[in-house]
């Protein structure tokens, strides 16, 4: 049985009411196994609602979409670069307020953004190279 569109987003709304009740339910009893276990269902039976969906996408819809990611790339990567930059530069400034200690999580947090973004433009490389090679790409000697 396939579903349209309109179908599937009523039966979101439901199911979003119904696990809302109970993580609402669930933390004012302090049952947060009871709250997990209920989101988690709720995302396992829309994932396989919307599996039977039946959705069309047509050309304008897809370039807006490439769009859309190639945008938000183009302007995340650089923003997390240089939050990084940012938040590393006290640390090896050697500031009297930063000498001391109190700010050592920036270090932290700096070097976790340097390897999300280093991840990043890595995952975007090699998805890259092999959509490339998919689409008949990279041939060039």
């Amino acid at each position: 049985m396939t579903m349209n569109v309109k179908k599937y987003r009523k039966l979101r709304v439901l199911v979003i009411f119904f696990v809302s009740a109970i993580v609402g339910l669930s933390v004012s009893l302090d049952s947060y196994l009871l709250s997990s276990i209920g989101v988690f269902t709720g995302m396992v039976f829309l994932v396989l609602v919307r599996l039977k969906t039946k959705t069309t996408i047509d050309e304008r819809e897809k370039t807006v979409r490439e769009k859309a990611a190639q945008l938000t790339y183009a302007i995340f990567a650089p923003t997390i670069g240089i939050g990084t930059f940012i938040l590393l530069i006290p640390s090896h400034s050697g500031l009297a307020v930063f000498a001391k200690g109190e700010f050592f999580y920036l270090e932290s947090l700096g070097v976790v953004l340097a390897y999300l973004s280093l991840f990043l433009i890595a995952l975007y490389a090699i998805s890259y190279f092999f959509l490339n090679q998919k689409y008949g790409g990279g041939n060039e000697e």
